[in-house]
């Protein structure tokens, strides 16, 4: 299935957006009469007949076939601090949403080499991955948030952990962590969270927890922990 989006879609006519358009146009060769399968990115699945076409606008008439409650059971926000190389951030967004993430919030931390993120490409990043792994909910995306200001945001999560190695008895997430909540998950920079930053972390409410015994890279730290709470749910 060839998946369209726009977050402006309604029933019956309706101009899709500018780059779709071009899609649907220039790449996929589209035609009057022809099917375009669409999500609103908040949760409704639409069918649509392409009226009229061609290089600058696409018209549609659309269908809403189904509306998808959004998860009311459980919720994935992942904390993350943007990695040097930008690839990596954006494979970290791409992945998942794949998977199964509701809210990502970017924060600086002082470990973090990288301090300035663009939103508007990672969002295209978020659009891309959404439509490739049929999803009708687009994530959200915060702007880049200072560190504290990123764990409150977090806290409104039943379940906050930060992924942090302290001691020895650090628990395992997967043993920690309880199917049937909205958790929270913060995963730290190249270097990881300093002393100081995982002892704020504690004071707001966030449980600190292990991913396993193997020293992971941020990118690999942000998929595990978002597959591992989605794990606890299916």
């Amino acid at each position: 299935m060839q998946l369209f989006y726009d977050p402006d879609l309604t029933t019956g006519p309706h101009v899709l957006r500018e780059e779709e358009a071009a899609h649907a146009f220039r790449v996929l060769r589209k035609q009057v009469g022809d099917t375009l399968d669409l999500v609103d990115g908040k949760g409704g699945w639409y069918q649509a007949e392409v009226t009229s076409i061609n290089k600058r606008q696409c018209v549609i008439d659309a269908s809403l076939i189904k509306l998808e409650e959004l998860r009311a059971d459980y919720g994935v926000t992942l904390l993350v601090a943007p990695t040097k190389n930008i690839d990596r951030l954006e494979w970290v967004l791409e992945k998942a949403t794949e998977v199964g993430v509701d809210r990502i919030v970017p924060f600086v931390s002082e470990h973090s080499e990288r301090k300035k993120i663009r939103t508007d490409r990672l969002a295209r990043i978020l659009e891309s991955a959404m439509k490739q792994s049929l999803r009708a909910w687009l994530p959200e995306l915060t702007d880049l948030r200072t560190y504290e200001d990123a764990l409150a945001v977090g806290q409104f999560g039943q379940q906050n952990f930060l992924a942090y190695l302290g001691d020895d008895n650090t628990p395992l997430l997967h043993h920690t962590a309880r199917p049937g909540n909205h958790v929270t998950i913060a995963v730290g920079p190249e270097g990881g969270f300093s002393p100081r930053e995982a002892d704020l972390a504690k004071a707001a409410g966030y449980t600190w927890v292990s991913l396993g015994p193997n020293r992971l890279r941020t990118e690999t730290a942000a998929i595990t922990a978002v597959h591992t709470l989605n794990q606890l749910n299916w």
